[in-house]
Formats: structure tokens, sequence, C-alpha cells
């Protein structure tokens, strides 16, 4: 069944009947930035790359879409195949203002005027930056990616100007698209971000019970503790790596006290390392 965020990838598709794929994601950045599409319904959201704003959740559909026959593609354009589809009246007449503003321009113009009113998501173009960019923070913050897409996340990381994502779930599987260890390494890289799995500083499966009170997580997190006091060379490594680079200490839980990687950061806090904690 779809939704309504790959119900306007189709709509834009039918309505250009064949597009350049530069030219889509285009379209679909300007929704996101002068349309009310996202207060109506979850949208995407984008990040700086090769040409500009970039989703890789818009390809992820863009495949699933492809395999259901609702379109086809080849390397640089995408084809409608005339499947029936519904879009809420409300998406549509959204979607027909952002046309009758930018359909007329080639994908060409439309990178040009992107580059010009959004800067901010040049600072990786291959074609033109606006903006520069450089990693020049050190230091390690935390960060859960409950409720976040891998696009908010992997943005995220730009702008705390991270070099390292040291992922610290025992078992690095998720059922949200992007955040399984090798989807997660494969899409960092393609962002001159390095990727690192320690699952010696994860919680094993073994320390794990029922989660229910605050009271479940003060006991599990008591037997981490302990737990960690057997992994001071790896603590060790990531507070000298802190001193040079900036690292990102990732799991899930959105809520920091709740989350193993509170108790991480206090170690390397104690060793002096310059830790904030998210």
């Amino acid at each position: 069944m779809l939704i309504n965020r790959q119900k306007c990838i189709l709509y834009l598709i039918k309505e250009l009947h064949r597009c350049n794929k530069i030219q889509l994601v285009k379209l679909l950045f300007l929704l996101e930035k002068e349309s009310k599409i996202p207060a109506l319904c979850p949208y995407y959201s984008f990040l700086p790359y090769k040409y500009g704003p970039y989703s890789f959740e818009i390809f992820h559909d863009i495949e699933m879409l492809e395999k259901e026959k609702y379109i086809s593609q080849n390397k640089d354009t995408i084809s409608y195949e005339n499947k029936k589809i519904k879009i809420p009246y409300a998406l549509k007449n959204n979607i027909d203002e952002i046309l009758s503003k930018y359909e007329s321009m080639d994908y060409k113009n439309l990178i040009k005027y992107v580059y010009e009113h959004y800067p901010q998501y040049t600072i990786f173009s291959e074609i033109n930056k606006q903006q520069n960019y450089i990693r020049d923070k050190t230091g390690i913050i935390t960060i859960g990616y409950q409720g976040k897409s891998i696009d908010q996340f992997l943005h995220n990381l730009i702008n705390e100007k991270i070099h390292s994502l040291i992922d610290i779930r025992y078992n690095p599987w998720s059922m949200k698209y992007g955040f399984t260890k090798y989807s997660l390494s494969s899409l960092c890289e393609r962002l001159n971000i390095d990727y690192y799995h320690i699952p010696k500083l994860g919680i094993p499966g073994d320390m794990r019970q029922k989660l229910n009170s605050k009271k479940d997580y003060d006991h599990l997190f008591k037997k981490y503790n302990i737990h960690l006091k057997e992994h001071q060379k790896e603590i060790e490594m990531l507070k000298k790596q802190s001193e040079s680079k900036r690292l990102a200490l990732m799991c899930f839980e959105e809520d920091p006290n709740y989350c193993h990687r509170h108790i991480l950061a206090e170690h390397l806090q104690q060793r002096q390392a310059q830790v904030t904690i998210t």
C-alpha cells in the first residue's frame, strides 16, 4: 500500500511524463521547502550531496515503486507506467503549484535556482560549491536514531562535523531503512564519514531483561557499568581519537537517560574527554 510521500513521487512523474532523476529530486526538495506538504503528511528530509540536496529514502522508495511496476527507469530518467493512483487533493494542489513555478526549467536551471536559494546544501557539490565545509570539531557527542529517518540522522552528523560514527549497539540491526550495519556503513562512506561497530561497548543479550520501569533501567545500567570495567581499552581508544576528531556514539533510544550511551559517555568524561550527551 502506497504512503502519501510515495504518491507525491508518482504524481510528479505522471505530470512530467518522463523526468530526469536530478530534476525529480530537486522538485521533491522544493516541495519540502516551498509547499505545505511536510505539514500534511510525513515527508522526505534532505541532506547535502554530490548534486546538492539529496534523499537516500527517495531512491529507496523509487526502487520499491519500480518493483511494483508503477514506474520504469534507466540510468538518468524515470517514466510513469500508467497504473492508477489516488492522491489526496491537498497534496495534488501543492504539487501543481510547484510544477507551475518550475516545470518549465530544464534540470540545469533548476539546479542553479536551488543552489542560489539553498546554498547550505551545496557543501559537497561536484558542480559548484556555494558554501565551504570543514570538519573542524573535536570531542564526542551521543545520538539516538529513534524517530529519525536515515536522511535526518545523516544530516545531523554532517551538521555536527562528525569524522567517525561509533555504533555501540550490540546487535546492529534495524527494521528501519538505512540503520542496519552494512547499510549505515555504506551510506556513511558516501559522505566521507568513517563507520565503526564496537559490539563490546553494547549491552549483551544475556544482560537484557524486561524494561518496564525506571528501576528496571537502573538495574540494567548497574550491570552495564560493571561490563564496561572489562573494556577500558576500547574506552581509552575513543578518548584518544576524540582529541583530534569529532566522534558520534550512536544507539537507538531518543532519550539518552534510557540508553546505555549515557553511561559510556560518563566513563569517557571521567577520563577528561569532551562529551556532549544528547
